[in-house]
């Protein structure tokens, strides 16, 4: 039970803060003993952050549904269906590096060095953002976003840009967040879309990767609900949404690059440790 919990926690956070969820985890099962989540609890943890983002993107969310299927105007339908295929668009290079690579990237999956090294990159990732200043002092922040609540700053060579990096985050301990967003910040979207385009191109990956399992579960034979796997879906969502209000604080505040001192700090630990025990 308490494992179940310091998995769940670990989940949340590390979901969504740009810290890579895969690094931890990585670390966490080989150098600080940590049990490996079982199939049925993976599905399940994965939900409870993908409800998480369901939530708090629900505006966003509901904004696109409406223009695509009671639109108030044409400019409203296109500007939905533009969002939709930018979102397919920008899922398409992960969907490539994951089955042209599956075998190596499930390689460095049990490798602590790489999970480490991986780490040391996502806080050089991070640290790019510091460059861009404050979101006041962007051009691109300067769009009144109410005005335009569906990605104002978001067009399709950015949100391609956006996936190519999203590709390259399924390395473990590069952070998928961390790496989206800044690309985002650096294409020239504003700090709020950039959090929001990040966290909206997770939830077909997200769900998606869930359902596989699903049928992967069923497949076998194997449980596809368990107490303690719904035990973990809530906790993962509770800290979930905690965890992006911090994320979405962060950019807004534009001190996303603080998150890199942590990164290269816990990357350089796990890279002395392996050496010396692993």
């Amino acid at each position: 039970m308490y494992q179940a919990v310091i998995l769940s926690v670990i989940q949340g956070l590390t979901e969504f803060l740009p810290v890579s969820s895969s690094g931890h985890l990585v670390l966490g099962a080989r150098l600080f003993g940590l049990p490996s989540p079982g199939l049925t609890f993976s599905i399940w943890v994965h939900v409870g952050t993908a409800f998480a983002t369901i939530v708090m993107l629900r505006a966003k969310i509901y904004s696109i549904l409406r223009g695509l299927f009671f639109p108030g105007s044409e400019v409203e339908r296109k500007r939905s269906l533009s969002l939709v295929a930018y979102v397919i668009a920008a899922s398409i290079p992960a969907g490539i590096v994951g089955l042209a690579f599956e075998e190596k990237i499930d390689a460095c999956f049990s490798s602590t060095i790489a999970a480490s090294a991986g780490l040391i990159v996502t806080g050089c990732i991070l640290y790019l953002s510091k460059s861009l200043g404050t979101p006041r002092s962007t051009v691109a922040s300067q769009v009144p976003v109410d005005e335009d609540p569906l990605f104002s700053t978001v067009t399709l060579q950015k949100a391609v840009a956006v996936g190519v990096s999203q590709a390259v985050a399924i390395i473990p301990g590069i952070s998928r967040s961390g790496t989206t967003i800044t690309t985002g910040l650096l294409s020239g979207m504003a700090h709020k879309d950039a959090a929001e385009f990040s966290f909206l191109l997770s939830l077909p990956a997200v769900l998606g990767a869930a359902f596989l399992d699903i049928l992967k579960a069923m497949k076998v034979q194997g449980p596809v609900v368990e107490p303690i796997s719904l035990m973990g879906a809530c906790i993962s969502f509770i800290v979930g949404l905690a965890a992006l209000r911090i994320v979405f604080r962060t950019v807004e505040k534009g001190e996303l690059h603080k998150f890199s001192y942590y990164c290269w700090m816990v990357g350089t630990l796990g890279v002395i440790l392996s050496l010396l025990f692993v």
